[in-house]
């Protein structure tokens, strides 16, 4: 049977900062993988009455390409 902690917050915040960096990376994106669907579903809601065209998203994308890519 595994064993069970109760830590409230601030003791895991605790925990984390004695993390590394790369420790703390890979917890960040395994958080965004546990919230990720539920995240982007908010967006879309939120977003349903903007119209966008595919040239924009296209236009925006291709910045943010650029950039990363300089």
């Amino acid at each position: 049977m595994p064993a069970t902690i109760k830590m409230d917050i601030e003791q895991v915040k605790g925990l984390i900062s004695q993390f590394s960096g790369k420790e703390k990376e890979d917890l960040a994106r395994y958080l965004d993988s546990l919230t990720l669907k539920k995240r982007f579903k908010r967006l879309l809601s939120a977003k349903k009455g903007i119209p966008i065209s595919y040239e924009e998203i296209t236009r925006e994308v291709e910045k943010v390409r650029a950039a990363r890519y300089k």
